[in-house]
């Protein structure tokens, strides 16, 4: 579950110019991967100035998103 996101961060981590783009919220920095609606708008909603704050706030995401599926699940 949500290995994509993995991997764009990891991205993120070691390609500059792909981290500036992400940070800058860049739409086109996002072509390419295959992310569902919500992860897209996940990514789109992070503010973040640093990949550090970037990585804590789609960690939040990806937790909240899992407490929800696993309830879902659950019922």
């Amino acid at each position: 579950m949500h290995e994509t996101l993995q991997h764009i961060v990891g991205a993120a981590i070691v390609d500059a110019k792909f981290r500036q783009a992400l940070l800058s919220r860049s739409a086109a920095a996002l072509s390419g991967f295959p992310l569902t609606f919500e992860e897209r708008e996940a990514i789109s909603a992070i503010r973040a100035d640093s990949m550090q704050d970037f990585a804590q706030e789609l960690h939040g995401w990806i937790s909240r998103d899992a407490a929800q599926h696993h309830a879902s699940v659950a019922v």
